[in-house]
């Protein structure tokens, strides 16, 4: 349970950061077309899968919940997700001006299940605006297996805007090819994987290993806007000299995990 329980610990951290890096509703827009893309993007990689992941938050400005309602929620996206909630980890803090409780536990399918609710009430912090604020996060790891991504993107979707509407989705598939991959051959792995989806590329950067590139494909609903531009699609690519592999990291609209 140790490794799940630091990959709790960073979860709550990597939601945080997310966060910082959408800061304001508007900049996020959401809605559906082709829901396979991501999935079909990974296969034209060529790569292994290794780790899939979706992230689902959402927050409500002037709300706030005590510890029984906090709790009630996570039980029922416990119960959304097939998770045991009285035999999973749970971390609670309950106070009169915030209220949190976390779980993390596996269902049936050996998918690792994160639940997150905050709750705060800014009432009587200094240098504060007032009002309130409740988060819900909930983050689902389904190991190497990723061709039902879209399927648990919208159960997950539609598990926690019975609270909060507007849930934000984030998805990222991770993959690995055996050896080193020379810096010619990732160029034209991405350039593959970008056309395959019909994705233009946006931004690319290039440090200590790593190249990141970040594109927009009109096949993809979501997205989110960077000044003046689009972005749904995220590729990553660094080889890993310690265990000799090359890892690739595809998400959507974003990487949100830790690359």
């Amino acid at each position: 349970m140790g490794k799940n329980r630091n990959l709790f610990y960073l979860i709550i951290i990597l939601s945080g950061a997310l966060l910082l890096f959408i800061p304001a509703r508007n900049v996020f827009n959401y809605y559906r077309l082709d829901d396979s893309t991501l999935e079909e993007a990974f296969r034209v990689s060529g790569a292994q899968a290794v780790e899939a992941n979706i992230n689902v938050y959402s927050a409500q400005e002037g709300m706030f919940l005590n510890g029984e309602e906090a709790r009630s929620i996570v039980k029922s996206l416990a119960y959304e997700m097939e998770v045991d909630y009285e035999t999973s980890e749970k971390i609670e803090n309950y106070s009169d001006d915030y209220n949190q409780i976390s779980l993390i536990g596996q269902n049936l399918l050996g998918y690792t299940v994160v639940i997150i609710v905050n709750s705060m009430d800014f009432s009587n912090v200094e240098e504060s605006s007032g009002g309130s604020e409740t988060d819900i996060v909930l983050d689902v790891s389904t190991g190497g297996q990723y061709e039902s991504l879209a399927v648990i993107e919208k159960v997950m979707e539609r598990a926690v805007n019975k609270f909060i509407k507007g849930a934000r989705v984030t998805s990222c598939i991770i993959g690995r090819y055996e050896d080193e991959v020379p810096d010619k051959d990732k160029d034209e792995i991405i350039a593959s994987v970008l056309d395959s989806v019909e994705a233009t590329e946006v931004e690319r950067a290039i440090y200590d290993g790593m190249v990141s590139v970040s594109a927009y494909t009109p096949r993809i609903g979501r997205h989110i806007e960077m000044g003046r531009n689009k972005i749904n699609m995220n590729i990553a690519m660094r080889y890993n000299s310690y265990e000799d592999k090359t890892y690739i990291w595809l998400g959507s609209p974003i990487i949100s995990v830790e690359y």
